[in-house]
């Protein structure tokens, strides 16, 4: 990112009239303070506050976002962490041996669930398809043991699986669950940061040689007049930064409808995409699914038979065998999982977000507003007469028609000579970015597809990379509390989700179906065992 220009010391004023200003090229060209070359210094330093103003005062956004993204990228990579230690520990101690044996089937899952986190480069559906096609694959052999299954056997039996259901619904809610929530999570995380990118390309936008003369004209050329202490007067002011600010103004459109979409994601991941509903029972729902295997192993191997033919017996391999014993059962720590770093659930988090966020919404607009409000702009106060100001000549009430927001309303600007036939391109580029991920939260709100380029670091020159990319240091939030930003009434953009909110699982009832599986897993267990055949081992 350019560097702004350093801010010169301001040159030593002669008495007022001392000098003739027939060589002046902005201010007044009678009697003045200013010679030619502290007019060309005082231009310069107008430039140089005005660049500072403007990227710090756009900068307070953009720590809004780079501090919503890094928390929000906490949570979950803490989430994910905490889910898969539990997941390993319950079925560790239900299992014992017959799951470590076979963990790494689990681990490739968690594996490809963080990867589409980091990169969005897994398919979700085909990830959890693969999964489960593992996992039956496993227990057919193991609930077979006395069997040898070649790899065309085994291409069979997968091929029926679908009809099958070995292991029930689960399958198939778990792959919607997980699909749409992950979708939803990374999307909202993706969006935070490349808010963060955008308004960090945004502040490389310097001011135009016209918006440089008109920033002179109205904060040092009083100066030269003999007039130091004087004030711009307030529609003066705004004319000349709506004109300075005409390209940030028409980022409006597309950073409101970006505001809009990140709010309704947001109300999906607070209700029915609520990713600690997925993430938080994973191993309970994974568990529920083996256990309709045991249940049902015995017919589904019959018609595995029947439509794939009699395989023929193999030697046992006493290696493989499991005594009763090395079985670990016991019931989990009746402890609840902490959520974030902070301490924060989900339901927190995003309402917190979505506050912050909100708080920005018409801020390109309001941008001028906001210059002009700066004490060091020093825009006119309500209290002082009208006449009491400067208005571009001299201290007097400014008749100029006060312009609009925007390219198009800077045609008549008396402040500011703009082309407005001029683009630029780093300000179009960022609308393009807008819009780009504006419907990507749109698709992930409608539990759609959402696309992303496989890469694992953020921040490219676009906008739109993926991975985490959290390294950047930003200023903290707290220092910029005093920021003027309108919050107006959120228009609806999308139909809202009425659906009620999936109630976050306790310990106490997560103790209570680890006791039933439990119960279960240690009767069927049992049977299989008289029958000296053995879960997962194979």
């Amino acid at each position: 990112m350019p560097t702004p220009p350093p801010v010169l010391p301001l040159p030593s004023f002669p008495s007022f009239g001392e000098v003739l200003g027939e060589q002046l090229r902005i201010c007044d060209r009678g009697l003045t303070c200013c010679t030619t070359d502290m007019e060309h210094k005082l231009s310069t330093h107008s430039r140089a506050e005005f660049d500072r103003l403007l990227r710090d005062t756009i900068g307070q956004v953009r720590t809004i976002f780079a501090a919503q993204a890094t928390r929000f990228d906490e949570y979950f990579k803490e989430l994910l962490k905490s889910s898969k230690k539990d997941f390993h520990e319950m079925f560790l101690r239900t299992y014992g041996m017959l799951y470590d044996r076979n963990s790494f089937i689990f681990k490739d899952m968690f594996d490809d669930l963080e990867k589409y986190y980091l990169t969005g480069g897994v398919d979700l559906t085909a990830a959890l398809d693969s999964f489960f096609d593992r996992l039956y694959r496993k227990m057919f052999q193991v609930l077979n043991s006395q069997y040898t299954f070649n790899e065309m056997y085994m291409n069979c039996i997968s091929q029926k699986m679908e009809e099958l259901k070995p292991f029930g619904d689960v399958p198939k809610k778990l792959t919607v669950e997980v699909k749409r929530s992950f979708v939803a999570t990374r999307t909202f995380v993706q969006a935070l940061a490349i808010g963060r990118d955008v308004v960090k390309f945004i502040q490389e936008v310097g001011p135009t040689p016209e918006c440089s003369r008109a920033l002179m004209k109205m904060t040092y050329c009083p100066h030269c007049n003999g007039l130091p202490d004087l004030r711009p007067c307030s529609n003066y002011c705004l004319n000349v930064m709506r004109g300075c600010l005409a390209y940030h103004a028409e980022l409006h459109q597309e950073w409101n409808n970006y505001i809009n979409a990140m709010m309704m994601l947001a109300s999906r991941l607070e209700s029915s995409f609520n990713i600690e509903s997925v993430v938080d029972p994973i191993d309970i729902k994974i568990s529920d699914a083996i256990m309709n295997f045991q249940e049902n192993g015995q017919v589904v191997s019959q018609e595995l038979f029947r439509h794939c033919g009699k395989p023929r017996l193999g030697k046992r391999d006493a290696r493989h065998e499991l005594n009763f014993e090395t079985l670990k059962f016991g019931h989990r720590e009746n402890a609840v999982r902490p959520t974030t770093a902070a301490g924060t659930s989900i339901d927190r988090l995003v309402q917190g977000i979505r506050k912050k966020i909100k708080k920005t919404k018409s801020f390109w607009v309001q941008l001028s507003k906001i210059m002009c409000n700066n004490p060091q702009v020093a825009g006119q106060s309500k209290n002082l007469p009208a006449d009491d100001c400067w208005n571009g000549l001299n201290k007097a009430k400014y008749s100029g028609d006060l312009m609009g927001e925007g390219l198009q309303n800077q045609t008549r600007n008396p402040e500011v000579h703009f082309d407005v036939s001029r683009q630029n391109s780093i300000i179009n580029q960022q609308i393009l970015t807008l819009k780009l991920i504006t419907t990507k939260l749109t698709h992930a709100y409608n539990g759609l597809d959402v696309e992303w380029q496989d890469s694992s670091d953020w921040g490219d020159s676009s906008g739109s990379g993926s991975g985490s990319g959290f390294g950047e240091e930003e200023p903290t939030e707290d220092s910029f509390s005093d920021i003027y930003f309108s919050t107006p009434s959120n228009p609806t953009r999308f139909i809202p989700d009425n659906r009620t909110p999936p109630k976050a699982s306790t310990a106490s009832s997560r103790w209570q179906h680890s006791t039933i599986i439990l119960i279960g897993a240690t009767f069927l267990l049992w049977s299989f065992f008289q029958r000296k055949i053995s879960i997962f081992d194979c």
